[in-house]
């Protein structure tokens, strides 16, 4: 038995090469802590490329992917060469060329053990050979024209083989984030877009299953870059040309689309020194051979392969030391902490200005003017914190134009905080939200936008034409933490609002429509209040056209519920109606469906929650609320026949909820997880219209 299992292990032990990709891999991806987190890491080697193809955007990731930094670059070059990310591509290049691709790659790992499938191959031929020049258009019109093309022409950051095709960035970002449950509230973000790339990517690892690394031979725009520094690179599959009789043995057994030993499809792999029967080729760097031929007419003399072994263990010791060492740090020692905020004032404001030196006005042109003396008390005895009801730390921090944004300074004032980035497609389309309530309660409301300490550099640029003057716009940094201190993640956009004694009434990251930031800003003290209730007598028929969009009066229906009894819509005309499209197999669809029921709870006498199944596993839904005790919701199913997800252009893509007003109006139709304060907030401004 014991020899079996010997015989067993010398058959699949891995090769040096195969231990390579893997401690490639793990030392790219050595932040693990970040897959549990579903969290990027942002400390300050991602500054720093990795040689192979490794998605920036992986939970686990450490460094910068050198493709989408190349990208990046461009896009913000205008008219000067990005010449530290060229820098680095050549150096990389020259160095070790792509024995890069066969040796120090995440992705050609990946592909190579979707290739160990058992199914019928696709041999090289001279279809592939041509196919292999592909990645080279690729290179050119995605990872070069596009980004040029648009910050140039636009000022936009687009990477365009990240954004429209990289296999990688769907599996490791998208999907390595998305799988983890802390980042279920960014599902709303699953639109067509990511739905392509998740279709490239299911074609491209079914291609790797027939066909040997399909990706690098045919798609991959780094491997194209690296290639054309193979003729020159130091290290690689050298040819002692004296030996070599050209019985093209190499090329026979070699699966990638080479011509020869050492072109620019070759990934140095190796395979051929094996194959070699005159001892012709060995893998060099420089004059150091670092794998040379053991068999065949001129094998090495065994005490030269013995040391070579020897130097070999030693190497990987260290190496692995180093790793370990690498792991410990990052998952344990270097463990994230807290910002730590500044001490807070416990006197009130008045007071402590009256004992301090006064605080520099902010002059920038978004900014408006120091907030005239408080007369009133706001100070509070609400704990230190980021989370709802508590205090948030006070912190000073530069605005971009000018001046300084100190917290404490706005006491009195109501204040929206909202994390954003320029690459946020999301946070661009509510920025203008921001700034109109701004401009419309100007004495009573301070705006905040704080931007992502990625990318931070293109902000002002950005911002130059945008014309959002009412926004106090700022950068977050490692050093400030600012975001990290508001419980902010990855994941944007983020808004907080605090009420005029600087507690926290609303933190949640998803996107905001001005009618919610209105809402948000009245819960919060703003203005003169809340609208009073209107009288049970008032006449709530409606004269907007038919029809799911916002302003529009929801067409009436009728449904059977769960449990029995039906549901007639125009029966609540006079009460608010919040309609949820969910599904049993929808985690934010349950995440967040206590919610509804606590605010029905809450209002029994003027809200009615209807959670409409859909069509899909509907035979399901009865038999799964059995125990869930949401007594106040009432659930129904929908079906092909009728139709009603369909009539409120639903989608597949859930969660979505619809908010009616008294008049059976839509104010809100939104395919998004929602929190408890986004629905209070919702239906104050489903009553007040």
């Amino acid at each position: 038995m014991a020899n079996k299992m010997i015989e067993w292990w010398k058959a699949h032990r891995p090769t040096t090469r195969r231990l390579a990709q893997l401690y490639a891999a793990l030392l790219y991806n050595a932040n693990l802590k970040g897959f549990v987190e579903g969290r990027i890491f942002v400390g300050d080697t991602k500054a720093v490329c990795v040689p192979g193809f490794n998605c920036y955007s992986c939970p686990g990731a450490i460094g910068a992917c050198p493709l989408g930094a190349l990208q990046n670059a461009l896009n913000g070059s205008g008219h000067t060469a990005p010449w530290y990310v060229l820098g680095i591509l050549c150096l990389y290049g020259l160095i070790l060329g792509r024995t890069i691709c066969g040796w120090f790659c995440p992705l050609g790992l990946m592909q190579e053990l979707l290739h160990k499938i058992p199914t019928p191959k696709v041999k090289k031929s001279a279809v592939t050979r041509a196919l292999s020049y592909l990645k080279y258009i690729i290179l050119v019109v995605f990872a070069v024209a596009i980004p040029i093309w648009y910050g140039v022409r636009h000022g936009k950051t687009l990477p365009g083989f990240c954004k429209y095709i990289c296999p990688a960035g769907t599996l490791e970002g998208g999907i390595g984030l998305l799988s983890n449950p802390a980042n279920t509230t960014s599902f709303y973000q699953l639109k067509i877009l990511f739905t392509r790339k998740f279709v490239i990517m299911l074609i491209v690892g079914l291609a790797c299953v027939f066909i040997y690394r399909a990706f690098c031979r045919f798609l991959c725009p780094l491997g194209a870059i690296y290639g054309l520094f193979n003729r020159f690179a130091i290290t690689g599959v050298k040819v002692n040309r004296e030996r070599c009789n050209g019985c093209g043995a190499c090329m026979r057994n070699c699966q990638m689309d080479v011509r020869h030993v050492g072109d620019h499809e070759c990934i140095s792999c190796g395979r051929c020194i094996g194959n070699c029967a005159q001892g012709a080729i060995a893998m060099k760097c420089g004059k150091l051979t670092l794998k040379g031929p053991e068999t065949g007419k001129n094998a090495d003399p065994a005490e030269v392969i013995a040391k070579r072994k020897r130097t070999g263990r030693v190497l990987w010791t260290i190496a692995a030391a180093a790793l370990a060492g690498l792991l410990i740090w990052m998952n344990v020692i270097n463990a994230p902490k807290k910002a730590q905020p500044q001490p807070q004032e416990t006197t009130p404001v008045v007071e402590q200005r009256a004992t301090e030196e006064a605080v520099p006005a902010v002059e920038p042109a978004a900014a408006e003017e120091t907030p005239a003396p408080v007369t009133e008390d706001y100070t509070s005895d609400a704990p230190l914190g980021a989370e709802e009801g508590n205090q948030l730390p006070d912190f000073t921090t530069e605005v971009i134009g000018g001046g300084e944004f100190h917290l404490a300074d706005y006491r009195g004032k109501v204040v929206i905080i909202n994390h954003w980035a320029t690459y946020c497609a999301p946070c661009i389309e509510e920025l203008p939200y921001f700034d109109q309530l701004a401009a419309a309660h100007p004495d009573d409301l301070a705006v905040l936008a704080i931007h992502h300490p990625t990318g931070a550099k293109k902000a002002e640029k950005f911002l130059s034409d945008k014309e959002w003057d009412h926004i106090l716009f700022t950068k977050d940094s490692k050093d400030k933490g600012l975001i990290e201190m508001m419980n902010g993640t990855e994941a944007m956009p983020r808004t907080l609002v605090l009420n005029k004694k600087g507690e926290v009434i609303y933190n949640v990251q998803s996107p905001v429509t001005y009618d919610q930031l209105e809402a948000l800003y009245l819960k919060a003290g703003g203005g003169e209040g809340t609208a009073p209730e209107q009288p049970v007598t008032e006449d709530y028929t409606s004269d907007a056209p038919l029809g799911a969009e916002k302003g529009n009066q929801l067409p009436d229906f009728t449904t059977e519920l769960i449990g029995g009894g039906e549901f007639h819509l125009t029966d609540y005309r006079g009460k608010v109606v919040i309609i949820n499209h969910w599904a049993t197999y929808c985690a934010p669809c349950i995440e967040e469906l206590p919610h509804f029921d606590q605010l029905a709870a809450a209002h029994p006498d003027d809200l009615a929650v209807l959670a409409i199944h859909h069509p899909t596993g509907a035979k399901k839904a009865e038999k799964f609320l059995a125990d869930k005790g949401w007594s106040h919701i009432l659930f129904t199913k929908d079906s092909k026949d009728k139709g009603l997800i369909e009539m409120m252009n639903g989608t597949e893509a859930m969660p979505r909820t619809l908010v009616l007003n008294r008049k059976g109006e839509v104010i809100y139709n939104v395919q998004s997880p929602v929190s408890y304060e986004q629905l209070e907030a919702l239906y104050e401004q489903a009553l007040s219209e």
